[in-house]
């Protein structure tokens, strides 16, 4: 059989798979075959051997492009590998490349790279997202989106509730909750990334340093960071920093815009906010609850809204925390509530030098566990206190933490003795 010219081969070259080749690499590859050839020509068997070549042949030149072809894809990757590595920027938080180690051999060891901490990747970056409005794993920000845009972005949440003046949409599988106000503007975005959960709290004192605010509620520690003159940062941390665990595991964190979550149209200021609450303290009641001190029953109150989050005992009485509500309800034996304290975050926006210019100075002042409570006598039954962040510092640095609505005729156990 007649063996194919150089041409004819380089012809039949160009049905298989596109490569870019040089003249030089083309030739490089016939030599091979050629060379191939004529070792097969010395054979005992011209005829065989002559017959094979032409499938021989075919198949070399075919074998020698696709390595050819491996050859010059490695050389590609290679070369282009940092162009196409991701702008880190741009990586999604917590991902990590590898990276080059010693070269092996020559009695080199090769060591793997050291695993950068969850809280040098993460920590800096909520910062910078936190300073536009956004939480790192959503691309919407607080004050400036509403919560249609997100809705047509992804769809409807997976469940809605109502607390602290906002509605919030929890979307379950991307870890984000947004709050959002009556005019639909976001003002609350909570992020529990799993992330997170590996990041302590003394990291974020590290890297973050301390907070402005510090608040302890339903088993949780929250820290509060000013990140600008418009937004917040929430910290929150599972368990009590005051009960002396300090290896606290982030769980959440939110950004928030205080402005966002004030409702204009009642309110007017932070002073009438108070005013209104000492109003609804005559009734009873606390912002954010509809429930009575003294009038109402826990159990009641239970088949409405759910079971709690947290139960706890003090002095008597039960205590039940409704963490997402930012509300704990206490009740006596008899089930009756005698206590209602708000977490509300617009209070938590309130200065003691406010509470001062709006309510008058307290009916009694005391300190307890790092606060600053103030007791105003609102009726002959019932009391208001106002709790704040910290014992010491200047009426315009000192935050509310907390308010209760307390009937402290209820808490007195008459089945005793």
């Amino acid at each position: 059989m007649r063996f194919k010219t150089d041409e004819q081969l380089l012809e039949e070259m160009k049905g298989l798979p596109d490569m870019k080749m040089t003249e030089g690499k083309k030739q490089a590859i016939l030599s091979t075959i050629r060379s191939t050839d004529a070792h097969s020509r010395t054979q005992s068997e011209p005829v065989v051997s002559a017959r094979r070549f032409s499938g021989l042949g075919k198949g070399l030149a075919i074998c020698s492009v696709l390595a050819a072809t491996i050859w010059m894809g490695a050389t590609l990757i290679s070369n282009n590998q940092q162009s196409a590595l991701p702008d880190p920027t741009n990586q999604t938080p917590g991902s990590t490349s590898a990276s080059p180690g010693p070269e092996a051999g020559k009695g080199n060891a090769v060591n793997p790279a050291p695993v950068t901490p969850q809280s040098e990747q993460l920590l800096p970056l909520i910062r910078t997202e936190a300073e536009k409005g956004k939480g790192f794993t959503a691309p919407y920000t607080v004050e400036n989106t509403v919560f249609d845009q997100v809705e047509k972005d992804w769809g409807k949440p997976d469940y809605t509730d109502q607390a602290n003046g906002l509605t919030y949409s929890t979307y379950t599988k991307r870890g984000v909750v947004f709050g959002y106000n009556k005019g639909m503007q976001l003002v609350d975005i909570r992020t529990t990334d799993p992330r997170l959960h590996q990041i302590h709290l003394s990291e974020v004192e590290k890297a973050w340093g301390k907070p402005n605010r510090v608040s302890e509620f339903g088993n949780q520690t929250i820290y509060t960071y000013d990140v600008t003159s418009k937004y917040q940062v929430k910290f929150i941390f599972q368990g009590l920093k005051s009960a002396g665990d300090t290896n606290l595991v982030l769980v959440r964190y939110n950004v928030y815009y205080p402005q966002g979550n004030k409702n204009l149209m009642l309110y007017g200021s932070n002073i009438d906010m108070l005013q209104d609450l000492r109003e609804l303290a005559k009734n009873g009641q606390t912002l954010g609850s509809e429930y009575r001190v003294e009038k109402d029953v826990f159990d009641e109150i239970e088949k409405q809204i759910g079971k709690p989050d947290v139960v706890s005992y003090v002095n008597g009485l039960t205590y039940n925390t409704y963490q997402n509500r930012g509300l704990v309800f206490a009740f006596n034996k008899g089930m009756q509530v005698v206590d209602i304290r708000s977490y509300d975050p617009r209070l938590q926006a309130i200065t003691q030098a406010e509470v001062l210019q709006a309510l008058g100075k307290p009916t009694s002042t005391a300190t307890a566990a790092g606060q600053t409570i103030y007791t105003y006598k609102v009726t002959p039954d019932y009391e208001l206190k106002i709790v704040f962040s910290g014992t010491a510092g200047k009426p315009e640095s000192l935050y509310i933490d907390h308010v209760n609505i307390y009937y402290p005729r209820g808490t007195v156990n008459n089945m005793a003795g």
